[in-house]
């Protein structure tokens, strides 16, 4: 299972179904996780086992070769050429959710 943490606004869209891509500046870091088979990914909003969590199917992770603009609500997020691109499929499970 891949596991990434997440500020509470991507939180809050991805759990209600909104955002359906994570991404994720190029570092080692993220070249190193995505580097493997995964079915599941565990996405939480902070660091500890009594934090809010969803896991989700894993649909796999592209780069980035345009940047472009995405505008989810009132978010909006950048993208540049370069950037990871992780797909979510179903939310399976949730948890510590108030």
């Amino acid at each position: 299972m891949l596991y990434l943490t997440l500020k509470k606004e991507w939180f809050d869209l991805m759990i209600s179904g909104k955002k359906k891509i994570e991404f994720r500046k190029p570092s080692s870091w993220i070249r190193s996780r995505l580097n493997r088979d995964y079915e599941l990914i565990k996405f939480t909003n902070g660091y500890g086992d009594d934090k809010p969590f969803f896991i989700c199917k894993y649909e796999g992770f592209e780069i980035s070769n345009e940047s472009k603009t995405y505008i989810i609500e009132d978010s909006t997020i950048e993208v540049e050429i370069g950037t990871y691109m992780i797909f979510l499929g179903e939310i399976l499970e949730k948890g510590n959710i108030n």
